[in-house]
């Protein structure tokens, strides 16, 4: 890749509306994968059953199968940052949940799956607006290295995030992995 190839590939961060957004999600795609490796470890160790884990994961990315056209009728309906922003509440309220269920040791694995499931369904309903949003925030010219970066930032925070959770949970519990994802949602 040349130089100037790769100063195109980054063009839309000179764009603040969107280096702003990019980097939200990008933080908030770290904690979230953070919070799925954490609930699955939770859980299998709460139950000594790893059936757990699957039943968990599939809370998490089933409803994106479901409802993710939904989210997008809504994402072509609603004002999109309005549905984004609500969507992320839903997430914040929700990862603050599992923080203070874990801080205060009552994470029962029936309780995180159901609180999974419904972030699941959130994340399901707001993604589409999240994408909707990009032609939105830079020029025509810059929208195929807009949408690269954003596929950029998923694959980085799929890596990270699982990365950096075993460290977190070993040094502060899965209450602190939690609390890094609620945190990552503002």
């Amino acid at each position: 890749m040349t130089l100037v190839a790769l100063a195109r590939s980054l063009a839309p961060l000179r764009h603040r509306s969107f280096a702003l957004l990019w980097a939200g999600a990008f933080a908030s795609n770290i904690g979230t994968w953070m919070e799925t490796v954490a609930v699955g470890i939770l859980v299998t160790t709460a139950t000594g059953r790893a059936g757990w884990t699957g039943l968990v994961a599939a809370a998490a990315f089933v409803p994106n199968a479901v409802l993710g056209p939904l989210g997008g009728a809504l994402a072509d309906r609603l004002p999109r940052k309005r549905v984004l922003i609500t969507t992320t509440a839903v997430q914040t309220v929700l990862a603050g949940t599992l923080t203070l269920l874990a801080a205060t040791d009552t994470a029962r694995p029936g309780l995180v799956t159901l609180i999974v499931l419904a972030a699941g369904c959130a994340m399901a309903l707001g993604f589409p607006a999240y994408q909707a949003l990009l032609p939105d925030l830079v020029p025509r010219d810059d929208l195929p290295g807009a949408v690269a970066l954003s596929s950029a930032q998923w694959n980085l925070g799929r890596v990270i995030g699982p990365a950096l959770v075993g460290i977190v949970i070993g040094f502060g519990g899965f209450e602190w992995a939690f609390a890094i994802n609620t945190v990552s949602f503002l």
